[in-house]
């Protein structure tokens, strides 16, 4: 069942003025033979119209529809009609076609709302409106959303923040709204993932995807300011996406319109996909490494996020500040104390902790010192004690307040005079932009040469040469990587083959120092030559304790990167080269089971020589390659363990995997440093908290993206830190022990988008292909010339049993592996899973065509 909904033309061919009567046309039809069904056939048939876009004014004009005052939770007309033989606009014809004539509009003032009667009515504003019908046919399952866009008042179309950019017709497609880039399959005719398409018994057993399914204008269809939920779409989508880092969520906020919204609390397990990212306990504010949901950018597609400042846009996502004073107990506010609640720290100065006010004069980070409100706690026994903390926001006067908000906060670019915190500064990504972003930088004339075999191909005791020059973003040559105190590192990696990769040449957890690299002024090359010659032998896998085996033949890539720290902060630029190991081996492109672009989609990207560049910038800022973490995180690699070393320590209290309650529950303790010799002391790994946890980056990236619903048997001895403050780690959850024994929890992880969208990570490349010219391992060439992913259709008991992971699973694999004596593993997926077979892998995947019975999953356990 689809429906349809249309709107006539104006009389003056472009807006509706006051008095007209807008028609709307209306009809539901079935898809698959074309013959039109009556509304009365239909579970439901409601129509709504709202607008405009303005998200500080859009309401359901129930004026237009009925003529009724606000009721939240039936801001609706129902198109099949009610007891009393109402609606009287509502015409349905013979065909079944049905007209709606709207009621003539009010005349236009510059509030969205009226009093009469003691009542509250709608009323219209000029601007952008929109007509949309919902419809649920016989089974829910189906459902359809439609809408149609009609101006009232002017003819300039106002557009909404996640696009389109030139404010059109709002369509389900990618380049219609940035939602869509992590919120949708994106197989044909995939569907959208939001808050309303998981099955909630009893009232929507199979969910309600046609609610999702073109944001943001289905979404604001009832999260408006008078609209069918009380909850506006601006409080609640910043909320949902500040996620974790909500200091005050779900408050009320009666200064600019917004009543207590419990639901918010929901989402505090939310992390935003943009990287860097890491949580912290509410309240705190965020440094540039975590709070990566300032980037407005990533959503808006315009800029009225720094030229359109309020109250309520600002105030959603700092939850904890309230513009009219403090709340008191009788509902009132304190208009003179504290009324940034819970106060924001800031954290201590960078030169420790502080002691006055006036050390505090740098925060906001960005903002004019003349004019910080920051003060210093010297309160000894506060969590914040020595940090810089915000207890008070000033109050606005005016009778616009919202106004008020630019004296501060407008953007950089603006002419006022003595601004404390432009919004797109504080806003700003600090690894993102000069002087310490990279984007920009290029590698251009990239070889590897030393191979003695056939095409250059390597053989055991073969020394490769690695060549190349690099530009900045201005196109000038980068000369000074190795010039001392330039803060340039290189690091240097060969791994393969691109099927299943192992390190040749790398370190015990890493790669190679490129610091020996030589350059030549005249050619502008870089050169580097590794220590050693080609081994026989593979490195052992990270941390696995495994004997080295022997290095297989086939296409190995060179990896390398290069990062500079800038101010504290590193970033990276890379580049890979793949060259042929063994005789008759012939070198192809590397390895695309991902790809960039796709990470990129979610992850935050950039542009460097036209090739999608995703923000990763995982360990350290460094590594932001995706297509190259197998190269480490390869088959059987574990994370840290016994004996692993953190930071230096004179007491065990000051190991984080210390329980100063219940020392027998600890992993970690103070223990002499064997890398000195004055008897100092460092935090030593005395149990693994994560025995066998692999860090093999199929299982690694399939774990992490479906964390929040996984059984978890493999994690079942996993000892987290419950002891930690101000946020525990659970036992037998996911989490790894990485740098400086560190515990990242992942465990409340989970993609915006179904796991089983598949091909939203394992994306085509397109790449141009031939017999010639082949596709990376992972793609194949298809009909038509290009690239397309077969990575995963392929069953693997080391993909598979990541996001099944129960026992029965792992027992269910186990039990089709067969190993012979002496022999690798034998597996009988294919069986029963190869692709054509009854239990394909793109068939149980399937939730799409097979919808029906792949449905949603409820985003908690």
């Amino acid at each position: 069942m689809r429906a349809s909904i249309s709107v006539s033309t104006p009389s003056n061919g472009q807006f509706f003025v006051t008095g007209d009567q807008p028609v709307l046309t209306i009809y539901f039809l079935n898809s698959y033979c074309g013959q039109l069904i009556q509304a009365a056939q239909l579970s439901a048939a409601e129509l709504i119209v709202y607008g405009p876009r303005d998200p500080l004014k859009t309401v359901t004009n129930m004026d237009l529809l009925l003529n009724s005052p606000v009721v939240t939770f039936n801001a609706y007309a129902d198109l099949q009609g009610y007891a009393d033989g109402g609606p009287p606009n509502l015409r349905v014809n013979k065909d079944g076609v049905i007209s709606y004539t709207l009621n003539p509009i009010s005349n236009l003032s510059s509030s969205t709302f009226n009093q009469s009667g003691g009542a509250t009515y709608t009323q219209e504003v000029a601007g952008t409106y929109s007509a949309a019908v919902l419809a649920l046919g016989a089974s829910q399952l189906d459902q359809d959303f439609e809408l149609v866009d009609f101006q009232i008042g002017t003819g300039t179309v106002e557009a909404y923040v996640a696009g389109p950019a030139d404010g059109g017709q709002v369509s389900a497609t990618a380049p219609n709204s940035s939602c869509l880039a992590c919120h949708q399959n994106s197989a044909s005719g995939g569907k959208t993932y939001m808050a309303h398409i998981a099955p909630e018994s009893p009232r929507a057993p199979d969910g309600d995807y046609a609610l999702d399914s073109l944001p943001i204008a289905s979404c604001k269809a009832c999260h408006n300011n008078a609209g069918y939920s009380p909850n506006t779409l601006i409080r609640k989508g910043h909320a949902v996406h500040r996620g974790e880092h909500q200091m005050a969520p779900g408050v009320a906020h009666p200064e600019y319109g917004e009543g207590a919204d419990p639901s918010l609390v929901a989402y505090l397990n939310v992390g935003f996909p943009l990287f860097p990212i890491g949580g912290t306990n509410p309240s705190v504010a965020l440094t540039p490494d975590v709070a990566m949901e300032k980037n407005c950018t990533a959503c808006h597609v315009n800029d009225v996020w720094e030229t359109q400042l309020s109250r309520a846009a600002c105030g959603t996502c700092h939850d904890n500040v309230f513009f009219a004073g403090a709340p008191l107990p009788d509902g009132g506010v304190d208009p003179k104390g504290q009324n940034v609640v819970p106060p924001t720290a800031f954290g201590q100065p960078a030169t420790g902790p502080c002691a006055s006010d006036q050390d505090c004069t740098v925060f906001p980070a960005g903002g004019n010192p003349s004019y910080s409100a920051a003060t210093c706690d010297v309160s000894s026994s506060s969590p914040t004690y020595g940090s810089c903390i915000l207890t008070t926001h000033p109050i606005p006067a005016s009778a616009n307040p919202d106004v008020e908000c630019g004296s501060c906060h407008a953007a950089s670019t603006s002419t006022i005079p003595g601004l404390i915190a432009p919004v797109d500064t504080v806003h700003a990504i600090t690894q993102w932009a000069p002087p310490i972003s990279l984007d920009g930088y290029t590698f251009t004339n990239v070889t590897v040469s030393g191979g003695s075999g056939t095409g250059g191909s390597f053989n055991v005791g073969d020394k490769p040469t690695l060549s190349f020059q690099l530009f900045d973003n201005t196109g000038a040559p980068v000369t000074n990587l190795t010039t001392p105190g330039s803060l340039w590192s290189g690091t240097f990696i060969v791994a393969g083959p691109t099927s299943n990769a192992q390190r040749v040449y790398g370190s015990a957890t890493g790669g190679l120092s490129m610091a020996t690299s030589t350059y030549n002024s005249g050619t502008q090359t870089w050169t580097y030559t590794p220590p050693t010659t080609w081994p026989a032998n593979a490195l052992a896998p990270i941390n696995s304790g495994l004997t080295p085996q022997p290095a297989p033949p086939g296409s190995y890539t060179v990896w390398f990167y290069w990062a500079k720290t800038t101010n504290g902060i590193r970033d990276a630029v890379d580049a890979q080269y793949v060259v042929a190991f063994g005789a008759n081996q012939q070198p192809v492109s590397g390895r695309q089971v991902v790809t960039q672009m796709a990470c990129a989609s979610c992850h935050g990207e950039s542009t460097d020589s036209g090739v999608f560049f995703p923000h990763l910038a995982e360990h350290g800022d460094q590594r932001k390659n995706a297509e190259t973490c197998n190269t480490c995180h390869s088959q059987f690699a574990q994370d840290n363990g016994v004996g692993s070393t953190g930071v230096v320590c004179t007491t065990n209290a000051q190991c984080g995997g210390y329980d100063t309650a219940n020392p027998a529950a600890s992993w970690e303790e103070c223990e002499p440093n064997p890398a000195v010799t004055d008897g100092g002391q460092i935090c030593t790994v005395t149990v693994d908290p994560t025995p066998n946890v692999e860090i093999d980056f199929q299982k690694l990236v399939h774990n992490i993206h479906f964390a929040r619903l996984r059984a978890g048997y493999a994690e079942r001895g996993n000892l987290g830190e419950p002891w930690a403050t101000p946020i525990p780690i659970a036992p037998a959850t996911l989490n790894y022990l990485g740098f400086d024994n560190s515990l990242s929890d992942f465990s409340q992880v989970l993609s915006p988008v179904d796991v089983r969208s598949c091909t939203n990570c394992h994306g085509d490349s397109n790449a141009a292909c031939s017999a010639s010219t082949p596709c990376a391992f992972g793609q194949t060439c298809s009909p038509a010339g290009t690239c397309t992913n077969v990575a995963w259709l392929a069953p693997t008991a080391r993909a598979c049993i990541t996001c099944h992971d129960a026992a029965d699973d792992i027992a269910h694999a186990a039990l089709n592996t067969y190993t012979p004596t002496g022999g690798q593993p034998i597996e009988s997926c294919n069986v029963c899973h190869a692709q054509g077979s009854q239990f394909a892998v793109d068939v149980v995947h399937n939730i799409t065509t097979l919808y029906s019975i792949h449905l949603a999953y409820p985003r908690e356990p």
